[in-house]
């Protein structure tokens, strides 16, 4: 929540007093070809908070200006970071031997090196736990982000990276959770999860046996209008009509009763053919 808020003050800043974020200074710099003021502009992007979408392109942006500037040890260092966070970054051939030799040499030195990745479980007692495998060596901290399912707002853990870093959360809820692992800028390095996609664990433990009792009274008293729950039906023990033959039923059959209308018995018709 603290990386959020800061990356809030960045941009509300910059957008009231007409500041540029350093990534987009950098890259437009890049794109004009000032490899030195574009090397300066990336490093100051990596102190301001960011995505891992924008660390990517900070440090492949930082790691290209050095090697067009012919600074091949510290362009080759950078690309190591660089695949550190996201080893399946390339570089085009088409950009000479004078950017390849360096990221090549980096490729050749991490070939072993596995993407970072988070990971996230619950543990019996019902906190929550999270560590960073393969951590980037500029990842310094994990933030923890936990919530019951729906709730207004995450509780934020924070630790040192690679962790483990423990949340408290109550073993008889589920709740709802998501982690990033962050370097010294609060730029996201590695994420699972996310506050619009969080992962959600069940809860670990039953509740005591007097809460579980009312939860279930609860549940049996609503919406049914009886004290226990149980669903009372009576039957109408009105006859039945049916095509003249009338059923009297409480349970049985108490007996048919036939009927037949009255015989009416009139004058005979005049010849006028009107009734009476």
């Amino acid at each position: 929540m603290r990386a959020l808020w800061v990356l809030f003050l960045c941009l509300v800043s910059g957008s009231a007093f007409g500041a540029e974020r350093a990534l987009i200074r950098a890259e437009k710099l890049f794109e004009a070809l000032e490899f030195d003021a574009a090397a300066a502009a990336f490093e100051d992007a990596l102190l301001e908070p960011g995505t891992r979408e924008e660390r990517i392109r900070a440090w492949k942006g930082l790691a290209l200006s050095e090697a067009y500037m012919g600074e091949a040890k510290r362009a080759q260092a950078h690309f190591e970071t660089l695949l550190s966070i996201e080893p399946q970054v390339d570089v085009s051939r088409a950009l000479g031997p004078k950017i390849r030799k360096p990221y090549d040499a980096a490729r050749k030195k991490m070939k072993e090196a596995q993407r970072p990745e988070l990971h996230v479980q619950r543990r019996d007692d019902g906190r929550v736990e999270v560590k960073v495998e393969n951590a980037p060596g500029v990842a310094t901290e994990l933030a923890l982000y936990v919530r019951v399912p729906g709730g207004p707002s995450f509780t934020v853990t924070e630790g040192a990276a690679p962790g483990p870093v423990l949340a408290e959360a109550d073993a008889v809820r589920a709740v709802e959770v998501y982690a990033v692992a962050r370097d010294a800028g609060d730029g996201v390095l590695v994420e699972k999860g996310s506050a619009e996609a969080p992962l959600r664990f069940e809860a670990t433990q039953e509740p005591p046996p007097a809460v579980a009792s009312a939860r279930d009274s609860a549940r049996k008293g609503s919406g049914d209008g009886s004290e226990d729950g149980s669903e009372e039906r009576t039957r109408p023990v009105w006859p039945w009509v049916a095509g003249g033959v009338g059923v009297v039923a409480a349970g049985v059959v108490a007996g048919i009763l036939l009927t037949q209308p009255a015989e009416l018995n009139l004058p005979p018709a005049r010849r006028t053919e009107r009734l009476p």
